[in-house]
């Protein structure tokens, strides 16, 4: 006899590859079939042990798992995106995931031609291995009152990274605590400032590619404080090695800071960007990969759900013995089906938003051509908001579907949302307390 599954599926004349066409850039599901049939070999991808190890195992389990990956990548020439694949069919963040989500794309938006060509091959060899440092403790989305300070030296054309209190501690970086040996910080640019005895004018954030860790011991270099922040609220990124890091005068050469637009000369002379809210680019991008990221999890929660539901049987109408399929209910059917509408509507939103990013990015390496950005900052703020919360919300009703099952992780939910939640308090949160307003124009955004 058919499943309950098969028979709702055969009776439904819904055309499933189509509707996945909406969802999928082409040739991403045949992509995906094919990885998943070689990591399904892997015993290190088996991912029912994960639930019975604590935070250390994870993460030194998440430095094999990476290490096999990029194994695998070789053996089998994966491109650039299907060694994304391979990475998002583990299910969690792995401690490789933000040198190739954050660091790497960071050097291409925000570095010259030369440094491209100095740091990119070292990317992408993982001579480098590097992480994304903007937030500290006293500050995160509020990009313009960070504490790290840059102070050029022109004596020894060198930059002099320093923290100067226990609030500019940078905080929260994926890849910092154990793997990386760089960072690309964001600090406060001060240059020496000729009108005041030896004073310093500050230039606003920059972004600097600050090295923190021996190529050779893996050991904190001179003036650098590193270290793993601990684990994270509902076991969430639980293989991602979020870490912390203070700079106590740390130098690096003056080529070190990503110059594509603005730049500081050998003399100290600061030459500014053509726009002053070039920088804001990399930002964009960061903020626009997480409705997409979130929206499939909710997907994947209310087909569990909804699965779960054609299968399970509850309660009898009292015309035959046979319990009636909880999917039957229609206040079942209130609660799932419009959240399944709302993940495939928040998924091609998400992608038409990737879509302008990069006709932005386009414009403005190629053209000069800003004339997109303020909008992009705008869009890409108030959709993280929605999505994020939105699918936070999603994923918690879809496991409260599944009754007392949702509450445990086999069932698959659990684990979905301890990695969703976080998502509406980085890259920026919205005011509980008012509606988003995002102010901004070729002028000001903030």
């Amino acid at each position: 006899m058919p499943t309950n599954l098969e028979t709702a599926r055969s009776s439904s004349g819904l055309d499933t590859w189509q509707i996945g066409s909406l969802l999928y850039d082409d040739g991403h599901r045949e992509a995906r079939a094919r990885i998943a049939a070689i990591l399904e070999k892997e015993p290190l991808c088996i991912k029912s042990k994960r639930p019975f190890l604590n935070t250390s195992q994870l993460l030194h389990l998440s430095l094999k798992i990476s290490k096999r990956l990029l194994v695998l990548r070789d053996i089998h020439s994966w491109t650039p995106q299907e060694f994304l694949i391979a990475c998002l069919l583990q299910d969690e963040g792995l401690v490789i995931s933000l040198h190739n989500a954050a660091f790497t794309p960071v050097i291409l938006a925000q570095g010259s031609d030369e440094q491209q060509a100095q740091w990119i091959p070292r990317c992408q060899s993982l001579e480098v291995v590097g992480c994304y440092a903007q937030t500290e403790l006293s500050h995160g989305n509020n990009v313009q009152g960070l504490q790290t300070t840059a102070q050029y030296d022109p004596a020894t054309k060198e930059f002099v990274i320093d923290s100067p209190g226990v609030e500019s501690t940078k905080w929260w970086m994926g890849g910092l605590g154990i793997l990386a040996n760089h960072a690309a910080v964001i600090a406060q640019l001060e240059l020496p400032d000729p009108e005041s005895l030896g004073g310093y004018k500050s230039y606003g954030t920059h972004l600097f590619i600050v090295p923190i860790r021996s190529p050779t011991t893996h050991k904190p270099l001179p003036g650098i404080t590193v270290g793993l922040i601990g684990p994270k609220a509902f076991g969430g990124f639980g293989m991602t090695d979020n870490g912390y890091i203070r700079f106590d005068a740390v130098r690096i050469p003056l080529e070190n800071m990503l110059n594509r637009y603005s730049k500081v000369t050998p003399a100290g002379e600061y030459i500014p960007a053509k726009h002053s809210k070039l920088s804001y680019g990399s930002m964009v991008a960061l903020r626009a990969q997480i409705p997409l990221s979130v929206s499939w999890l909710q997907a994947r929660a209310v087909t569990i759900a909804i699965r779960y539901c054609v299968h399970r049987r509850q309660f009898s109408d009292g015309t035959t013995e046979q319990e009636r399929q909880v999917i039957s209910y229609a206040s079942v059917q209130h609660r799932l089906y419009p959240l399944l509408a709302q993940a495939y509507a928040n998924i091609i939103a998400s992608r038409e938003l990737f879509e302008l990013y990069y006709e932005m990015n386009e414009a403005i390496v190629n053209r000069g051509d800003v004339s997109m950005l303020a909008e992009m900052h705008s869009l890409s703020t108030a959709i993280k908001c929605k999505v994020s919360s939105e699918s936070s919300r999603g994923i918690e009703e879809a496991r409260l579907c599944l009754g007392g099952h949702g509450f445990s992780y086999m069932s698959g939910i659990g684990p979905l949302f301890a990695n969703a939640v976080p998502s509406q308090t980085y890259e920026g949160m919205p005011n509980p307390k008012s509606s988003i307003r995002v102010i901004a124009d070729d002028s000001n955004i903030r």
